[in-house]
């Protein structure tokens, strides 16, 4: 069915602005309604009042983090169709008018998002359509809270290395100092002082550090760390390393959450396949998979779905010229982060392991480009692969390698 009328909502915390409109472009009806279930009623009586069929109506709402989440889920229990954006997205469609005065308040995004899908909807709803799928986002959610465990685990590591800066400014000369081996010898003794008073044969009963035991020793002993210093400092170092322990285990039961989940919410054939492609391991395959949307994978070519999931999750390329200036081409980073994140490490993984991969990525470098820009080149050439592998249900093989010639 057609849609006649247009609903756009601006969502925030304590309320939502609503404004719809009908193909004339005539606002029928806009208003602040609170986030709570009469909020939510009023919505209702008001749409059927002014909707004959739900089908009529399509609904478009920006992504505000999890704001949007429940209005759409709730107006899509009531039949009606809804399409969330990226604000990036919905920022670069505002109409001309707007866009000059480039005002910004709710009535105004309101309105602005119900113009957008009066003009732009038949398009953002083959890519963008909202579904209910609590597996799916309870897996993504998961997913966003281990992204959260990862960085606060990467900030105390940094913070212990600046600890050990104070208590043993040599040691990380001497041995890796993220290591397992030298975290549990600092636990027993924090400062050079404790390690020099140890006894070797005590050093070596810890096999990580067996090899360098000796030195080890006598670094500590002729350390230039202050021993008061370095002792005021070990009630914080230790409290750090039991910090650090406790997040690594909360990583790791995640990580097996992470892994019952996907086994019941994520495709095990899919998953299966995709882990064929060199570069994608579990982790990374539960990534894609979470936030892979089939509309996209199963519209048109290869190639074309290929291109649209990378403007999907913001890898796709972006032009910068004008006359006779041309800017640096970036990528986009205009789509679903998670999932751009997830490419870019099985780029990165496929960089070292796949002999194919590592030969475009060397030639990528030899050529002047960046670390990073020879990665985004491979995570095209792996969206190609993920779409061919995933579309046609066969295991990936290297001779069916889609083409490298117009992967940059």
């Amino acid at each position: 069915m057609k849609q006649t009328y247009f609903l756009g909502i601006d969502a925030a915390k304590h309320k939502i602005r609503v404004a719809l409109s009908n193909l004339t472009e005539r606002i029928l009806f806009e208003k602040d309604l609170p986030v709570n279930v009469t909020g939510l009623r009023e919505l209702l009586v008001r749409l059927a009042a002014h909707v004959p069929d739900p089908g009529q109506l399509l609904v478009l709402l920006e992504a505000t983090g999890v704001l949007h989440l429940n209005w759409a889920a709730a107006l899509t229990r009531a039949g009606y169709t809804v399409v969330v954006i990226n604000p990036l997205i919905a920022r670069r469609l505002y109409s001309l008018e707007n866009s000059i005065r480039d005002n910004k308040s709710d009535p105004i995004d309101a309105r602005e998002l119900c113009g957008i899908a009066r003009t732009q909807g038949e398009k953002l709803l083959g890519l963008y359509r909202f579904r209910i799928k609590p597996e799916q986002l309870c897996l993504q959610r998961l997913q966003s809270v281990r992204k959260a465990v990862r960085k606060s685990l990467s900030n105390l590591k940094k913070s212990y290395r600046s600890l050990l800066d104070v208590n043993f400014p040599e040691l990380g000369g001497l041995l890796e100092i993220d290591g397992v081996g030298i975290r549990q010898l600092l636990a027993q003794a924090p400062t050079p002082a404790a390690i020099a008073r140890m006894r070797l044969c005590s050093l070596e009963k810890n096999w990580m550090l067996r090899p360098k035991a000796a030195a080890l020793k006598k670094l500590a002993a002729t350390s230039i760390a202050d021993p008061e210093l370095a002792q005021a400092s070990a009630p914080a170092l230790l409290a750090m390393l039991q910090s650090i322990a406790a997040m690594e285990v909360r990583l790791d039961e995640l990580d097996r959450q992470i892994e019952t989940l996907a086994l019941q919410s994520v495709d095990a054939q899919s998953k299966a396949l995709l882990e064929t492609i060199p570069g994608f391991g579990p982790i990374s395959a539960h990534k894609v998979l979470a936030f892979l949307p089939n509309e996209i994978l199963h519209t048109g070519s290869n190639r074309k779905a290929a291109a649209r999931l990378q403007a999907f999750m913001g890898n796709d390329p972006r032009l910068r010229q004008s006359g006779q200036w041309k800017g640096q081409t970036k990528m986009s980073k205009r789509g679903v982060e998670m999932l751009r994140t997830a490419l870019f490490q099985a780029a990165f993984n496929a960089s070292r392991y796949d002999p194919e991969l590592r030969a475009f990525y060397q030639r990528k470098r030899s050529e002047g480009k960046h670390h990073e820009v020879a990665l985004s080149h491979l995570m095209r050439i792996l969206t190609r692969r993920l779409v061919a592998v995933l579309r046609s249900g066969k295991p990936y093989q290297a001779n069916q390698n889609t083409s490298l010639k117009n992967a940059a």
